[in-house]
């Protein structure tokens, strides 16, 4: 695994997004918000595109409060204009390459465009 990155499944994650010849996210990093009252963290970003990739484990559907600070915290990225694509352990490949394919290119993204 990489630095910052926190997971097994955000590593396997981001290499499937890249196999399909999508762009590399960004792993682990603090999101340019305004409006928030604290500092969020994104799994996978696209900063350039306001793109966010979270995978949701299982911590994140068994703990209650874990649950509602994760929709209280992505409320408040969308609010701020990012498209935000949660991912679980039963989300198949193919549907997460396809929403985050359409994600990118509602935001400018072109195949074979490079990153900045």
């Amino acid at each position: 695994m990489r630095p910052r990155v926190e997971s097994r499944q955000e590593t396997r994650l981001r290499l499937l997004i890249v196999r399909a010849g999508l762009p590399e996210p960004e792993t682990n990093v603090y999101l340019p918000l305004r409006y928030q009252r604290r500092r969020v963290r994104g799994d996978l970003v696209y900063l350039r595109y306001r793109v966010l990739v979270e995978y949701d484990g299982e911590q994140h559907r068994t703990d209650d409060v874990q649950f509602a600070r994760d929709v209280d915290r992505l409320d408040g990225v969308m609010a701020e204009d990012w498209r935000v694509i949660r991912v679980l352990k039963e989300t198949p490949d193919a549907e997460v390459l396809s929403r985050l394919d359409q994600a990118l290119r509602s935001r400018g993204w072109r195949p074979g465009s490079r990153p900045e």
